[in-house]
């Protein structure tokens, strides 16, 4: 009998071995969700996604419910018959304004009111609103990211955020460095806009799992991936300008690995002289990239693996000027781009925890650059080692969590300005620490310490806190605060200055940029005509203990680099609101005003270039049956301050202020099941600036300048582009 009984235990110890599921869970936006908890009904334990979104459920018998929880999303559940790995489990955002039906779909614009960070999350729907051929063309619908161009030679555009240079947010993708170093002059165009699948935008200080370099905010880029549905996708643009694109992309499913292969190819060979001043208006040449990345799910081990590369070689200038031509004549800009990088994530499982979890992220990045402005030359290498750790975990329950970890940063570059050379090898190990805590879905608090030491400048200490309350399930207010700091390297980050006669000088003794950051951010949600929508206030504020200026007032024909001696700070407050009055119809509109300052040479000044007064609206519009849609975009600029001439000829000298002005874009999209065609107009009312280069009949002379740009130098542009898509077949 005893033996009977043992055996019968056996059996039953073997069929109550403990199986796994394994998945990843994710939004309606394609977004990974960190922090859900995954649970079965007839089970205490519970486990809960990474940093990923991924998940390792251990189960004893089935079947069994799977029951996915997450705050701000309705609860999921699925019954499981037998053990289970890779599900794709997408979450839906719950309805938590009332008991009406809220129709429609938002892919577009989204605010999580549950979110301690106040991100926006920039889907398709938005991005597709315009022709967003690259990532500098990606925010022309959105108010929270200024996008400006550069100078009038090289074609290049910056962002601003908070009022600020681009230089002082951090811009990411999927938590991996993009543009920074030497690509922060450029790096925007170097990413393809369909190779985008969404992007959050945070202002303020952001993680400090992602360094200690996002002042002004942050935005991280979601690339499509190998688990996207998308079989093949082949896109093609083309402008009046002549301008031509094509970008071809598509999965490839094997027995352990997906793999997505990226394709992006561009050339302008028209020169257009719109103005009349015998330079063009947009540089000729060709731009290619590519990248190819691998995704695998293990039962303890995923791993994301990825190569990218991009070329640049193009020309602006004159009207005629050719590269390495004996004609010396005429004054020429060279842009030539090289850039290659591996980049591999990792996360991994523990066996006998479904609450901890541990990932990596390694980045190696070769970045040349080599730019001619007329006489002037500058030249750049950076190679660059990145590797984030990154271990989570609660405290007793899931009320409290905490992310821990250990990075290590190495930039490695050689420089040369005309005759002169800089070498510099950067190296910052850093360690981090953030707490988060959750009261219910009323309150959630961040607080996070890391410290740095750089072997150039000694150590960095970057403390920062994310407080979210809501009043009700219908708001959330938000408080951040935040220090963040950065190492200034002026030949890179303003390249596009070099397009014109000044004479650079750059102090010796440049201290890193200091900086505190604080805001406060309300979002309303309501219902208008039986449908949400959004109202949100927010106001920055950013004082420098230490900022590297750049001045061009000190004369007309110089260009000084200095740490601020006084002082320097940044105010911003917005205002947004959108609506839908009808299914087919959205109204957005949106108000902002910049305060930001600084000590020029000893006098307290407005930033030139930025001004005081923006604003921004969009409609959009799509027939019942979903087939053609109708975007118009209007942006308000109001006045900037621009830098004194008052040195030059009176010829040579313009305005200290620049006017207001409109731009107005729109598209026109018919869409298909497989195929979408888009016709486009950008600055429909054709404003230019009038005289946007100075001097420009003697471009060798002492007076000639590029960099006065404050308005459109292009008028009227038309194009039109498909897009192709072949889909898996669903299983």
């Amino acid at each position: 009998m005893k033996i009977i009984l043992l055996f019968g235990l056996i059996i039953c110890s073997v069929q109550a071995k403990a199986q796994n599921v394994t998945g990843k869970i994710i939004d309606q936006n394609k977004e990974s969700i960190p922090g859900v908890i995954v649970k079965w009904n007839q089970k205490k334990n519970y486990a809960k996604t990474n940093v990923e979104g991924e998940f390792k459920a251990e189960i004893n018998r089935f079947p069994d419910t799977l029951i996915v929880e997450h705050i701000g999303f309705a609860t999921f559940t699925k019954i499981l018959h037998q053990a289970s790995e890779n599900l794709m489990i997408e979450l839906v955002a719950a309805d938590t304004l009332s008991t009406v039906v809220v129709k429609g779909k938002n892919d577009g614009k989204s605010i999580d009111l549950f979110s301690a960070r106040h991100t926006e999350l920039i889907g398709q729907g938005e991005l597709r609103k315009a022709a967003c051929c690259n990532l500098s063309e990606a925010f022309e619908t959105n108010a929270s990211v200024d996008v400006n161009l550069t100078d009038a030679v090289s074609g290049a555009k910056k962002i601003q955020m908070l009022g600020l240079d681009g230089v002082y947010s951090q811009i990411q993708f999927e938590n991996i460095p993009l543009v920074r170093g030497l690509s922060s002059s450029y790096g925007l165009g170097l990413m393809p806009g369909t190779w985008i699948e969404s992007i959050q935008v945070t202002k303020g200080t952001g993680s400090v799992i992602n360094g200690y370099e996002s002042i002004a905010g942050m935005i991280n880029l979601q690339l499509k991936e190998p688990a996207n549905d998308e079989k093949l996708y082949i896109n093609t643009y083309a402008n009046r300008f002549g301008r031509a694109e094509l970008n071809i992309h598509g999965v490839q499913k094997l027995k352990n690995w997906k793999t997505m292969s990226f394709l992006h190819l561009s050339n302008n060979f028209l020169e257009v002289d719109d103005n009349k001043d015998g330079f063009r208006d947009i540089p000729v040449g060709f731009s290619g990239a590519f990248m190819n990345r691998w995704e695998r799910r293990g039962e303890y081990l995923e791993s994301k693996l990825g190569i990218r590369g991009v070329i640049v070689n193009k020309q602006g200038g004159q009207i005629g000027y050719q590269p390495n031509s004996s004609d010396n004549l005429k004054y020429g800009m060279d842009l030539n781009t090289e850039h290659l990088e591996v980049f591999a994530k990792n996360g991994f499982f523990f066996k006998n925890s479904n609450t901890s979890s541990l990932g990596t992220v390694v980045q190696a990045k070769y970045h040349h650059l080599q730019n001619n402005f007329g006489n002037k030359t500058y030249e750049g290498t950076q190679k660059k080692l990145y590797i984030n750790t990154i271990y989570s975990d609660i405290i007793q329950n899931t009320n409290h969590n905490f992310s821990t970890g250990l990075s290590f940063v190495l930039d490695d570059y050689v420089q040369s300005y005309n005759d002169s050379s800089f070498l510099k090898t950067e190296i910052v190990p850093g360690a981090f620490f953030e707490y988060t805590y959750h009261y219910l879905e009323e309150f959630t608090l961040v607080a996070g310490l890391r410290g740095d030491y750089h072997n150039l400048y000694g150590p960095f200490f970057s403390p920062r806190l994310h407080a979210k309350w809501n009043m009700s399930k219908q708001n959330a207010l938000r408080l951040s605060a935040g220090r963040g700091y950065r190492v200034a390297n002026p030949y890179a980050d303003y390249s596009s200055l070099m397009a014109s006669s000044r004479t650079w000088y750059v102090a010796n003794d440049l201290a890193p940029e200091d900086a505190i950051n604080a805001g406060l951010t309300y979002t309303q949600k309501f219902i208008f005509k039986e449908r949400v929508s959004t109202l949100t206030l927010d106001y920055f504020y950013t004082t420098f203990n230490n900022q590297v200026v750049t001045d061009l007032d000190m004369a007309s024909n110089e260009i000084h680099f200095y740490n601020a001696s006084g002082t320097s700070y940044s105010n911003s407050f917005q205002a947004e609101l959108s609506i839908k009055p009808h299914e087919t119809l959205e109204l957005r509109g949106a108000f902002k005003y910049y305060d930001v300052k600084a000590e020029f040479n000893g006098e307290l000044q407005q930033k030139a270039f930025t001004p005081k007064f923006r604003a921004l609206f969009n409609v959009g519009y799509h027939t019942r049956n979903k087939k053609w849609e109708y975007d118009l975009t209007g942006n308000w600029m109001g006045i900037k301050r621009l830098p004194s001439t008052a040195s030059n000829p009176v010829e040579d000298q313009r305005a200290t202020t620049s006017k207001q002005f409109w731009l107005l874009n729109s598209q026109i999209t018919y869409k298909r099941p497989k195929i979408s065609f888009y016709l486009g107009a950008e600055n429909i009312l054709n404003y230019t600036q009038n005289n946007a280069i100075i001097s420009p009949d003697d471009p060798f002379g002492s007076y000639f300048d590029a960099t006065q740009l404050w308005a459109p130098i292009t008028g009227t542009n038309i194009y039109i582009g498909l897009h192709y898509t072949i889909k898996h077949k669903k299983q």
